[in-house]
């Protein structure tokens, strides 16, 4: 339920971070700071949850431990305000990259995934149209172009 994970983030503050693997997924997708999340994927999610979800997968390839940061503090370095109730825009942009898959609630952590998944064939359709029709050409050379961080 989407209020509930936009209570819970917004009640987590420091928000412990961590890196969760999805060995389906990951095998599959793609760098959250790729060519292909940014010309697709920003249409479905939008700025501030790309921004973030790339943000965040920096962060944590230099802390495998895992990483908390202060809502506040996060959304001002987005250039999202400084609120963090419920339905401020950073709670909504976390959020939002729970409600697409890309993170989870996992024990008491935010789970943020390695890899972002290729478009689902609805999501495809809803794209701008010169974006869909030149979607699964870009694919096929994004996939073979751009390898995967580790």
């Amino acid at each position: 339920n989407q209020t509930e994970t936009a209570t819970w983030i917004s009640e987590h503050d420091p928000l412990p971070v961590i890196a969760c693997d999805d060995t389906t997924r990951d095998a599959a997708g793609f760098d959250p700071r790729s060519a292909y999340v940014e010309t697709y994927w920003l249409a479905v999610l939008g700025p501030s949850s790309i921004v973030a979800v790339r943000r965040l997968s920096d962060w944590l390839e230099d802390q495998a431990s895992g990483i908390e940061i202060a809502l506040g503090d996060l959304a001002h370095s987005l250039g999202l305000g400084h609120g963090t109730s419920r339905s401020s825009p950073i709670v909504r942009t976390l959020d939002r990259l729970i409600m697409f898959g890309m993170a989870r609630i996992e024990w008491d952590t935010y789970a943020l995934g390695r890899t972002i998944p290729q478009l689902t064939p609805r999501q495809q359709r809803r794209l701008p149209g010169y974006l869909a029709e030149r979607h699964d050409d870009d694919l096929l050379i994004m996939a073979a172009e751009t390898p995967l961080r580790s």
